[in-house]
């Protein structure tokens, strides 16, 4: 049995949208399927180990179990009168959406959003940001001074080095330090964790996803931020990011890169902020999901930031936008920590640049996000 995790670790996400794989084809052995199993009162480990179960996870936030069981089990377990819903695990990956050269010498999203005019007011301090990604380059030297700690679900350790990239350029957009290549953070003196949830090829399971938000709830960070998403809405996926949001973390989430389709998940749940990109214009994103639950937009096209080995580059997507809105949520809580979440959404909503048609709208949401009119009005 996998034990439950040992706290602290940290993860990645590019501009990818997380496409998800049936998990009937992602069979983990000749004869077990990967499953997560609710139960009604509290989960029974027992149960699912009489029925040939192996336990990937035993959640807390939620009564549910992360497991490979025998595919004759499943409908048995169903018909269990203690358990409430059995879904099957999906596999997740992430696509990138091409740059191009650029010879801007600062980061133009955060001046683009005002991050830069309040840092002498709030930089961050203070403020717990795990990141649930393929891991973060904490020997960068610009993420390393902010870097505390986090854990890798992938290979079941505490250490969540990036080995694909995207999370350490989702991180550099959050809380890189003052540097001398432009590619300062929104938020510079913000705490960053890492939770690594994704492989090296930036693919992953829904298991291993909700395991990051659990522990980011058992280690009490402040703000969950998640560069991917996928097109299926899953019960447990659903019921642990409530619980998320309950226990008082901001949750944010890119609405993933479907040209045009429907808001990913999780960004799609009412408890997360669901974040599309904008260009260099203001406009929306030719990648870019639309709906009702698009709650912001930031930039999210030939975003300079870390890169892995110490260096920087540019990447392109909503997975590059959502950290523009991670980062001002730390500039936010930094300045007033007694924010509830439900709080900070209010003030991010009621001070964003409207964009596009008057008031919220599918493509913009509230609009861009502005921290300088954010922190003004807290």
């Amino acid at each position: 049995m996998k034990s439950n995790f040992t706290p602290m670790a940290v993860s990645v996400y590019f501009i990818a949208t997380l496409i998800i794989v049936s998990a009937a084809a992602g069979q983990i052995s000749q004869d077990k399927i990967p499953v997560i199993i609710c139960f009604k009162g509290n989960s029974d480990v027992a149960v699912v180990e009489e029925h040939g179960g192996e336990i990937k996870y035993q959640y807390h936030a939620i009564p549910a179990i992360a497991a490979n069981v025998p595919q004759h089990s499943i409908s048995i377990l169903k018909d269990d009168p203690d358990v409430k819903y059995v879904e099957l695990d999906a596999e997740v990956y992430i696509d990138e959406e091409p740059v191009f050269s650029s010879d801007d010498k600062v980061p133009w999203g955060v001046s683009r959003i005002q991050a830069d005019k309040v840092h002498n007011i709030s930089s961050g301090s203070g403020v717990k940001v795990v990141v649930i990604d393929t891991g973060i380059d904490y020997t960068h030297p610009y993420l390393a001074a902010n870097y505390h700690g986090g854990y890798d679900f992938v290979n079941d350790d505490a250490d969540p080095m990036d080995d694909a990239g995207h999370g350490t350029h989702v991180a550099g957009t959050i809380a890189a330090t003052d540097n001398e290549i432009g590619a300062v953070g929104v938020a510079p003196n913000a705490e960053l964790y890492a939770v690594k949830a994704l492989d090296s090829h930036g693919t992953g399971w829904v298991s291993d996803i909700n395991a990051a938000i659990d522990w980011a709830i058992i280690e009490d960070m402040d703000v969950i931020s998640m560069s991917l998403g996928g097109s299926t809405n899953f019960t447990s996926q659903f019921e642990i990011c409530q619980a998320a949001y309950d226990s008082g973390i901001v949750i944010v989430a890119a609405a993933g890169n479907g040209y045009g389709g429907n808001v990913s998940y999780p960004a799609a749940y009412d408890s997360v902020i669901a974040v599309s990109a904008t260009s260099l214009i203001d406009s929306n994103t030719y990648f870019s999901n639309i709906g009702d639950e698009i709650e912001l937009v930031a930039p999210g096209a030939n975003i300079r930031s870390t890169t892995l080995g110490g260096g920087y580059g540019l990447k392109s997507g909503t997975s590059m936008a959502t950290p523009h809105v991670s980062g001002v949520i730390a500039l936010l809580l930094s300045a007033d920590s007694g924010l509830e979440p439900a709080e900070v959404r209010e003030i991010l909503a009621a001070t964003a640049t409207d964009l596009g048609d008057e008031g919220r709208d599918i493509y913009y949401g509230n609009g861009l996000v502005n921290a300088s009119a954010a922190l003004e009005n807290r």
